[in-house]
């Protein structure tokens, strides 16, 4: 239940009133901003909310039931002081975020209206578009672990203890030619597979991608050069000269864990849970 105190609510019958919308947002890592739609900084809630930060929600949209509320914020990367190379490092991810009606004579006159999280963030060249979400969010996220044949846990975590920060599990280079916006080669590394880079990892060390990484969907030798398709988008364009850290594939089999990296001991999947086959199969007779 929303309480209003009585000096906002007279404000509210007044007619006209001095309102605002506010916004804060808190990282992950403790880091909280505040953002007023008043033509003024605003400071209450030991928080300087900043105006003119080009920071615009969109609509909330509420619905009786378990489904999650939804909306849409946008902003100028600069003007918000939102920057690229946090969204694209995940600062933002699943961030919480809240909405207050505020009277900005007196911001101890204020109410919350809506709290909730960031969901999937689209970052273009000077701006970005932000999805926020209600707490009935959560409901649809897994907790715990999910068991399958594969394992699940990242290349060089805490569960699986392999050691790849040193050759041959990742190799510097340099970009050598850029083929497409997701493609490009550099010169060839020897590998001692030829799908050694497949489902690996590509980390920008410089250009306009430094900080970020993408995953590798393909890998392939093509004369001196080896090729790499990244499995999405980099945020800037990859251009010739910019270095990068290649970090090994794997595609989480027990053979590769077993056979290339010695390490089937810490394999986290289940190679011999029954499959949906041994659900549906009949009896039979031994012949």
């Amino acid at each position: 239940m929303r309480i209003i105190p009585q000096a906002f609510q007279d404000n509210l019958d007044g007619g006209a009133t001095t309102l605002c919308w506010c916004w804060k947002i808190i990282r992950k890592d403790g880091v909280t901003l505040g953002f007023t739609e008043h033509d003024v900084d605003l400071s209450f809630d030991n928080l300087v909310w900043s105006a003119g930060a080009g920071l615009t929600p969109g609509v909330i949209e509420s619905a009786i039931g378990f489904s999650s509320d939804t909306s849409v914020a946008g902003g100028a990367l600069v003007q918000s002081g939102i920057s690229a190379v946090d969204i694209d490092t995940g600062k933002y991810d699943q961030a919480e975020i809240e909405i207050w009606r505020v009277d900005w004579r007196d911001p101890s006159l204020r109410v919350g209206i809506w709290s909730g999280e960031v969901g999937e963030i689209t970052r273009r060249e000077h701006d970005f578009e932000a999805e926020i979400a209600g707490p009935a969010r959560k409901l649809n996220r897994t907790f715990g672990r999910v068991f399958s044949k594969r394992c699940d846990a990242e290349l060089g975590d805490a569960r699986c203890t392999k050691d790849v920060t040193a050759s041959p599990f990742i190799r510097q280079s340099s970009v050598v030619q850029v083929i497409g916006a997701a493609q490009f080669s550099v010169a060839a590394l020897n590998a001692p597979e030829s799908d050694w880079f497949a489902d690996g990892v590509v980390i920008w060390q410089s250009g306009k991608n430094t900080q970020t990484q993408q995953r590798i969907s393909q890998y392939f030798l093509n004369g001196m050069e080896d090729v790499f398709t990244l499995s999405e988008l980099p945020a800037k364009p990859i251009a010739a000269g910019d270095t990068l850290s290649l970090l090994v594939g794997c595609n989480k089999s027990p053979e590769h864990c077993s056979a290339r990296f010695s390490n089937i001991v810490n394999f986290q999947g289940c190679p011999f849970m029954p499959g949906n086959d041994a659900i549906i199969a009949g009896p039979f007779s031994a012949q």
